[in-house]
């Protein structure tokens, strides 16, 4: 398993979501973020631990949300990622590509001293 990548299994008994992506974690001002630039979301918290649970938080939304509005294909390959949908599957950018395509992350790559890390996001659909 590549540790410098976070992994998700979701499940609503009919679907299921798996979703393995890297992540970046810097603090800032005594506030510790983690990113996902092949998703574009931003956890926060006072340490690692609860930046760690605000971005599980709002991975765990982002799915539901996309889930229920049947967008999650659509959100994805606007994201940069390959899409099958007749296969159901995807594919996340390439780190290249995030970081030539996606603004924020260039600015973060290039003005805060981010490191590659790895999470283990276990969550199942309400």
């Amino acid at each position: 398993m590549d540790k410098k990548r976070a992994n998700a299994k979701y499940s609503d008994g009919k679907k299921n979501v798996e979703v393995n992506v890297s992540i970046f974690l810097w603090d800032e001002d005594s506030v510790f973020y983690v990113y996902s630039p092949a998703l574009d979301i931003t956890g926060y918290g006072l340490n690692k631990e609860e930046a760690r649970e605000s971005f599980e938080t709002i991975l765990h939304e982002f799915i539901l949300y996309t889930q229920n509005k049947k967008t999650i294909f659509k959100e994805l390959e606007n994201l940069g990622w390959a899409v099958n949908k007749r296969k159901k599957r995807v594919i996340s950018p390439e780190f290249e590509d995030m970081l030539s395509e996606n603004e924020h992350f260039k600015h973060l790559y290039k003005s805060k001293d981010l490191v590659r890390d790895s999470s283990n996001v276990n969550l199942e659909l309400e």
